[in-house]
């Protein structure tokens, strides 16, 4: 008896800790499911959607809608086979603070870049897909109207109709109505769907900020100079020679004006020929209209071009000399030469001239 108790008692043990390990893997397995939900239902967005894909190879295009968050992103990314993954984006944007910047639009991207470099590329206005506009220091009016017509395939006629039409493309009263010399030179970038009308207001709002910043209006007074001459004269002066000269070139037009000569450029004659003349025949010297400054005294009607602030800022800040001529000896170098008197003039016309004779031979 006492053999078979101790059987019988060792039996009934071990059944109890099997009873007592069901007990705690059905616990366990609760346990667990409970905190995969949780972890499910809980968890970071950017890390529920984390995705691996295989990357490409080539140029894609993506659209970021208004508003989108960093994860959207990150997920268009991935979605275009930019990027690997999610997580990558989202770590590369937290590096970089100018990633909140990214804005809305469709974009050109490389797939398979670093996300370090989807960030920078988004953040590259050259990347958006829109309409890109620049205008250089000293572009005429047309030739902005040839870009336009170029970027939103429309016929120049069509952009020359709106530049001229003020109920369209207001200006300010000082201007005259004339849009001459207030498209402001700078790189601009458009959203399709832009209006060209919306364009040019961009670009003469931006000219009106340039105008504001320089203080056009006091200086002028203080140089005892109307604002829209300041323009015309910096118009021309963007034209005629580099940068580096431009003080020297505005104060040889302001010495000529004070003493009542006429300013005599090719600069000017050339707008109302709409060439790029270098030297000029006899009968366009002779012709009669309100840019040949060889014929009329004192200044064209209008700008002839858009100048920069620093041809502004040249006319409002002339160097202090007594020149009354400039030469241009090289349209290569645009090296320009200055003169007081007629004689040393024509000293540096002849160099001029035999620079002429040698590009037209080489």
């Amino acid at each position: 008896m006492s053999t078979h108790f101790d059987g019988f008692s060792t039996l009934t043990k071990v059944n109890s800790r099997k009873k007592s390990n069901l007990g705690f893997q059905i616990a366990l397995a609760i346990f667990v499911a409970m905190a995969t939900f949780l972890y499910f239902e809980f968890k970071p967005q950017s890390e529920v959607s984390e995705s691996v894909v295989e990357v490409g190879s080539e140029v894609v295009e993506i659209e970021i809608n208004s508003g989108a968050s960093i994860t959207e992103i990150a997920n268009i990314l991935t979605e275009a086979r930019v990027l690997a993954t999610v997580s990558e984006f989202i770590e590369a944007t937290n590096d970089n603070p100018a990633s909140s910047q990214i804005g809305p639009g469709r974009y050109l991207i490389q797939q398979g870049i670093t996300a370090e470099q989807a960030v920078l590329a988004l953040l590259n206005p050259d990347s958006r897909i829109g309409v890109k506009l620049v205008i250089p220091e000293g572009a005429r009016s047309s030739q902005v109207a040839n870009s336009l017509a170029t970027a939103l395939e429309i016929d120049v006629e069509e952009v020359a109709a709106v530049m001229n039409d003020r109920e369209l493309v207001p200006l300010p009263d000082w201007l005259n109505g004339n849009l001459e010399g207030a498209l402001y030179p700078a790189t601009y970038r458009f959203d399709e769907g832009a209006s060209l009308e919306q364009m040019l207001s961009t670009v003469v709002a931006r000219f009106e900020k340039a105008i504001e910043d320089s203080d056009l209006f006091v200086r002028a007074e203080q140089n005892e100079l109307d604002p829209y001459e300041v323009l015309i004269l910096a118009s021309i002066i963007e034209k005629e020679v580099a940068p580096v000269d431009f003080q020297k070139a505005a104060r040889v037009l302001l010495n000529r004006l004070d003493r009542g000569m006429p300013l005599q450029l090719d600069s000017t004659l050339n707008y109302a020929l709409d060439s790029n003349t270098i030297v000029f025949t006899t009968e366009e010297l002779a012709q009669e209209n309100e840019f040949n400054t060889y014929l009329i005294s004192g200044l064209p009607p209008t700008p002839i071009s858009n100048p920069s602030e620093t041809s502004i800022s040249a006319v409002l800040n002339p160097e202090e000399g007594d020149w009354i001529y400039w030469v241009t000896v090289n349209l290569d170098s645009r090296e320009t030469k200055f003169a007081v008197t007629n004689d040393e003039f024509l000293v540096y016309k002849r160099e001029f001239q035999e620079w002429y004779r040698q590009s037209l031979n080489s």
